[in-house]
């Protein structure tokens, strides 16, 4: 069983002024004649409620935070209320707590048309910001909103594409410390992280938490009361960007695909390998090929190789398999073109629609073969040295080492 992790200190500040704050708007309403404490969760209470005029910012908190455990669809529609009028972030705040206390709790609360005041996702002034796909596959996705006061407000995931949304955190951040969270993300973790568009970033998002087997994780428990403070709206299905930018004919494509065995040089991609359980059926015959104790021509050895990478290749690609890196080709096709990289971002997006197409055989790509042929060399590598350390030190001098 695992360890419950210590709420940190700043989350323990956090909660201790927000309670502070209500037990305060409770006793503020008090003096005017309205106790929350004894009010049943009743219609004739909520417009009761409706009627008052909260005599503090912490009142309307705390009508706010009770409106959120009255399970009643007009509950919902006072707090939609509050909500258009409201202009402090902690009311704000707490009105889209209750909002999703309330549908987690199968009330149905309506959501704002497309021209209601109510933020819409992709506005101009919204922003997204990607990553590159690391070796593991995660990708990080910020949705930028920029507020009235000028600041933003960050929501920021680490997505997975095989466990969905892995970690999800969210904040305030002013307009002239937000350049300053860019340089400060790249410096300690060599993220660069590049403008793209706002709608797919809000899209993958909000997709990689529906898949997400990281729901216990605290930040993606609460990713969608993170979301709310964005918009109340789902985000529209829509392809990846790069299929509007670039389109590339079938001429194209498979000139592309000549040269895509470079792309594993690119900075982004030099990490890349497939996993050691994929690779490691297929390297007794890699080294077979590349260790023969046969007098072979370079030209002869070579061939061997590359016939040993081919039938790894083969096998390794299954349909899942495909399906993950055409995925992962199509998102550094995004990425390399908004770094300004055509050339890669037209080989990646080339590479991305052959594995998807199950007519192509990814023997056949010389991306997926230079991938496969560094995997097995690496793993190759690993169990020399682990057999160099197992049988320590020799005192032979090979000709080879002199």
């Amino acid at each position: 069983m695992g360890t419950k992790k210590k709420p940190s200190r700043e989350h323990e500040k956090k909660k201790s002024s927000r309670d502070a704050a209500l037990l305060k708007g409770t006793e503020d309403l008090l003096s005017v004649g309205l106790d929350l404490e004894s009010l049943e969760p009743t219609a004739e209470s909520i417009e009761k409620l409706h009627q008052a005029n909260p005599p503090s910012l912490e009142a309307q908190r705390a009508i706010a935070c009770w409106l959120g455990f009255a399970e009643l669809p007009a509950a919902a529609g006072l707090l939609l209320a509050l909500e258009a009028r409201a202009i402090d972030k902690e009311l704000r705040r707490e009105i889209r707590r209750s909002l999703f206390r309330l549908e987690q709790r199968g009330v149905a609360v309506p959501h704002p048309s497309a021209d209601a005041a109510s933020p819409v996702r992709g506005k101009e002034m919204d922003r997204g910001y990607l990553s590159p796909i690391d070796p593991r596959g995660d990708q990080v996705a910020w949705y930028v909103k920029e507020e009235t006061s000028g600041d933003y407000f960050v929501l920021s995931g680490v997505l997975s594409d095989r466990g969905g949304l892995v970690e999800a955190d969210a904040g305030r951040v002013a307009r002239p410390a937000f350049r300053d969270l860019l340089d400060r993300t790249y410096r300690r973790f060599s993220l660069k992280m590049l403008q793209a568009d706002a709608a797919w970033c809000d899209r993958i998002l909000h997709e990689s938490y529906k898949r997400s087997v990281h729901r216990r994780n605290p930040g993606v428990a609460r990713f969608p009361s993170y979301r709310m403070e964005i918009t109340h709206q789902l985000p529209e299905t829509a392809a990846c960007p790069i299929r509007a930018l670039i389109q590339l004919s079938p001429a194209e494509r498979s000139d592309l695909l000549g040269v895509a065995g470079r792309l594993p040089e690119e900075s982004e991609l030099k990490g890349w390998v497939l996993e050691p359980e994929w690779v490691q059926p297929h390297l007794e015959a890699f080294d077979e090929a590349s260790e023969s104790p046969l007098v072979l021509s370079r030209l002869q050895k070579e061939e061997r190789v590359e016939r040993a990478v081919q039938q790894a290749c083969a096998v390794i690609f299954t349909e899942a398999i495909r399906g993950i890196y055409a995925g992962r080709m199509e998102s550094m096709a995004y990425y390399f073109h908004l770094d300004r990289r055509d050339a890669a971002s037209r080989q990646a997006l080339a590479v991305s629609d052959a594995l998807a197409d199950p007519l192509s055989a990814p023997a056949d790509l010389s991306f997926c073969r230079e991938l496969t042929r560094r995997s097995l060399a690496l793993l190759q590598e690993a169990h020399r040295r682990k057999h160099q350390e197992e049988q320590g030190p020799s005192l032979i001098v090979k000709p080879s080492e002199r």
